[in-house]
């Protein structure tokens, strides 16, 4: 009998064993629907000798301006999150984990994009093509980068500067990315820092307006670092047509279409679009075709791309409809009052996103009751000055970093 009893309890105590690790499967399981995991793939490994030759060779920037503290993993994943229409689906993107040599908790960095139209044009096929998220991450950052709407494994048609689209895919991954962190005994902080460049500037300040205002009771941003972003469309598209020449019509192709897509205006291509152009602007943001393809399917000049119509309406007292929206999807008309600090940075000659956009947002938010808002300017147009802005975001986030 006693030795039935030792077996039992063998037994009983290997059961218990296997259901404690089950239980803690399934803690890791933080989310259902919307930022749920689905999959996580290690995709390559970044160390310090291939570092240096993105930094430098790639990139164009000056390696000595960082360290290189850690080697970096990084994963693809998949995770739920919502559609163009608010419908359930799945989005992909990439989560670039440093290989700290010291066990310590690690702040979540999220980039946002820039202006992308080939759907492979992502982080989940290509790391390299966030330098912020690499940048970041060999200094100890967990950085997330979520592809969007309509690129990498998505392949519905993403509405370009659109606030809820661009702030829900980068929320819901930074739901998933918890879920990760605790499959693969990664210790986040609290710390959440915001950035990115172009589009991505306007992505990071979605993703802040929208987190304060409707998730403030799950996240809390401690600082972004928006750059070169086009945080006022209505005036963006105002000195755009007042200027007549704009040398980078794909912008604003993406917009006209984005804003037919988000609100199913169809005969909107029809009242703006001169016929000749207007097949460029249905078809050419499906995925497959570059930027610079759609530059030159379209003209820089606005009084042969655009209808003389909508030109004079949008530059008097017409498309009212389109002006609403327009600054619905920006950052400066709804009262906002950003708590956590912003420090604005952008090119003094940008032509492409108009360099006084950024005096525009700082100086309303600050209006608005903000306390902590900065802004720096640097040599350069949009491209120029790309790199001042990706670089010292990261060092201004490195002052506060825990």
């Amino acid at each position: 009998m006693k030795k039935y009893n030792g077996k039992f309890l063998s037994i009983l105590l290997i059961i218990l064993f296997l259901l404690a690790c089950e239980d803690e499967t399934e803690n890791c399981d933080l989310y259902t629907g919307r930022g749920n995991l689905v999959s996580s793939e290690l995709i390559t490994e970044y160390n310090e000798e291939i570092f240096e030759i993105l930094i430098r060779d790639i990139y164009g920037f000056d390696p000595e301006e960082f360290n290189i503290e850690n080697d970096v993993k990084i994963y693809r994943v998949v995770y739920e999150s919502l559609g163009a229409n608010g419908e359930p689906t799945q989005l992909s993107g990439a989560i670039y984990v440093p290989q700290v040599k010291k066990q310590k908790s690690l702040p979540t960095l999220k980039i946002s994009h820039y202006t992308i139209t080939q759907r492979s044009a992502v982080a989940s096929v290509s790391p390299n093509v966030s330098p912020q998220s690499l940048l970041g991450s060999m200094q100890g950052y967990f950085a997330i980068y979520s592809d969007g709407i309509g690129y990498g494994i998505s392949l519905e048609q993403a509405s370009y500067v659109n606030k809820m689209a661009s702030a829900i895919s980068g929320i819901d991954l930074l739901r998933a990315s918890k879920e990760f962190a605790c499959e693969k005994n990664i210790e986040l902080n609290d710390q959440l820092f915001t950035t990115g460049y172009s589009a991505g500037g306007y992505g990071t300040m979605a993703f802040h307006q929208i987190i304060e205002q409707e998730y403030s009771d799950e996240f809390t941003i401690t600082a972004n670092s928006p750059g070169a972003g086009p945080y006022s469309l209505y005036e963006m598209g105002k000195r755009i047509f007042s200027d007549n020449v704009y040398n980078t019509p794909y912008y604003l192709g993406f917009a006209l279409w984005g804003y037919m897509l988000a609100t199913g205006d169809k005969d909107a291509l029809n009242r703006w679009v001169k016929p000749k152009y207007r097949d460029a602007i249905l078809k050419m943001y499906d995925g497959n075709y570059s930027g610079t393809q759609i530059d030159n399917a379209l003209n820089n000049n606005m009084s042969v791309l655009l209808e003389p119509k909508f030109l004079s309406d949008f530059l008097g007292d017409g498309e009212t409809e389109f002006k609403h929206y327009l600054k619905e999807n920006s950052f400066i008309y709804d009262g906002w009052k950003p708590n956590a600090p912003i420090h604005f940075m952008h090119g003094e000659k940008d032509n492409t996103v108009f360099y006084f956009l950024m005096k525009l947002a700082a100086d309303q938010l600050i209006a608005n009751g903000a306390k902590d808002i900065k802004m720096t300017s640097y040599p350069g147009d949009h491209g120029g000055a790309a790199a001042d802005c990706m670089i010292n975001s990261i060092k201004w986030f490195n002052t506060m970093k825990q």
